[in-house]
């Protein structure tokens, strides 16, 4: 005769140990052609947040000082990320607090003009 609380537990752990090798860290990435990326500057990094499931933010303005320093107002590259850690703490507050990290690489800088038309 088999127990059930056996069964149960034994379920529970299997299922438990599932959910945890599937987990993993997922990440987006932006990148545009029209403008390359310097290739001396590195990978740019923040950690952000979203509060109340976007609600309650306010738009996070995120300074580029290497960007600005090379006189480059765009970017080649932006890369979102998120791991375990922050989805387990995204899914334990119930999506009140989800954090980000960002990294972002700048554009190279556009070549002056010599003979304007």
């Amino acid at each position: 005769m088999r127990c059930p609380k056996f069964q149960n537990l034994a379920m529970t752990g299997i299922l438990t140990v599932m959910v945890l090798c599937a987990s993993s860290c997922y990440s987006y990435r932006v990148a545009t052609h029209a403008l390359p990326s310097t290739g001396v500057t590195p990978m740019n990094k923040i950690r952000t947040y979203s509060l109340f499931w976007g609600l309650l933010n306010k738009p996070q303005i995120i300074h580029t000082p290497i960007c600005d320093s090379l006189g480059v107002n765009g970017m080649a590259e932006v890369r979102i990320k998120n791991n375990f850690g922050n989805a387990l703490l995204t899914v334990c507050t119930l999506g009140i607090y989800c954090p980000l990290s960002l990294e972002w690489k700048c554009a190279t800088p556009c070549q002056p003009q010599t003979n304007p038309l």
